[in-house]
């Protein structure tokens, strides 16, 4: 690039497309990424130079790339994106796993390949996108990582069955609920909650009886997100005689969405 610094805004306005590429190699880190993001919007006459950005040494525009790519939707994405799940960066990672759930039909089939053959990451992002795009393969295999040995791996696994929101993780998620260490449960009550399935009430009822103040308080939560009429006993109680102000806070809102929903 020149002396100057790009005005990425004009170039996007003017779709300047030859000079967006070049400002991806500009030595400003928020240039590129902000540059990535403009070529994500002008579309198709970008994707080369985006699967190219998805190698910058950059990590921020490694990720604005892998997001702008699922905007566009190309299918000569997929490959790349599929790499890009092996990124060290968690950031690049969390935007090319949704971007391949945008690009769709195209992006399955070796996304199941990547879940077969992957490293370990590169198999939980893909089946992570195969869940968001609904395929029952990517669901069954987070539900599977909830036994994973490593707590992290677990709650990460929680959160994201969450996300996806597929209700053939409801009964995995309520054995996740008795699991040893206290960020899983609370993090599998929160994926719970953003489910909605009423299977998951009584199991939730009795987290609000959990040793953790975190656990209680999503519980809590959930059980408000969810609406079922067999938490207002239990949620009262605890509006009432939680001894933590978080959880007392957050069963007094939680019954007020119930009250909401009933009316």
């Amino acid at each position: 690039m020149g002396f100057f610094k790009p005005n990425v805004e004009k170039l996007e306005a003017k779709k300047d497309v030859k000079e967006l590429i070049k400002a991806l190699k500009y030595k400003d880190s928020d240039v590129r990424k902000r540059a990535a993001m403009a070529l994500g919007k002008i579309g198709e006459p970008a994707v080369e130079s985006l699967i190219q950005a998805l190698g910058d040494e950059e990590v921020w525009v490694r990720a604005g790339a892998a997001l702008a790519l699922g905007e566009i939707g190309d299918v000569r994405a997929v490959q790349p994106l599929i790499q890009a799940l092996g990124d060290k960066f968690l950031n690049v990672k969390e935007e090319a796993a949704p971007a391949l759930g945008k690009i769709g039909e195209s992006a399955v089939e070796p996304l199941i390949r990547a879940l077969e053959d992957g490293g370990r990451w590169v198999r939980w992002y893909a089946a992570f996108a195969l869940g968001k795009m609904g395929d029952v393969r990517g669901v069954e295999f987070l539900n599977q990582a909830l036994s994973d040995e490593d707590y992290y791996d677990r709650w990460r696994t929680a959160e994201a069955l969450g996300k996806i929101g597929d209700i053939r993780a409801v009964q995995p998620l309520i054995r996740a609920l008795s699991d040893e260490n206290w960020e899983v449960r609370w993090r599998t009550a929160e994926a719970l909650g953003k489910i909605g399935d009423a299977r998951a009430v009584e199991p939730l009822i009795q987290a609000l009886s959990d040793e953790n103040t975190l656990v209680r308080s999503g519980a809590a939560r959930a059980l408000g997100e969810i609406g079922d009429v067999r938490a207002v006993a239990p949620l009262t109680l605890q509006a009432m005689k939680a001894e933590d102000t978080m959880v007392k806070v957050d069963a007094v809102l939680a019954l007020m969405k119930l009250k909401g929903k009933k009316s």
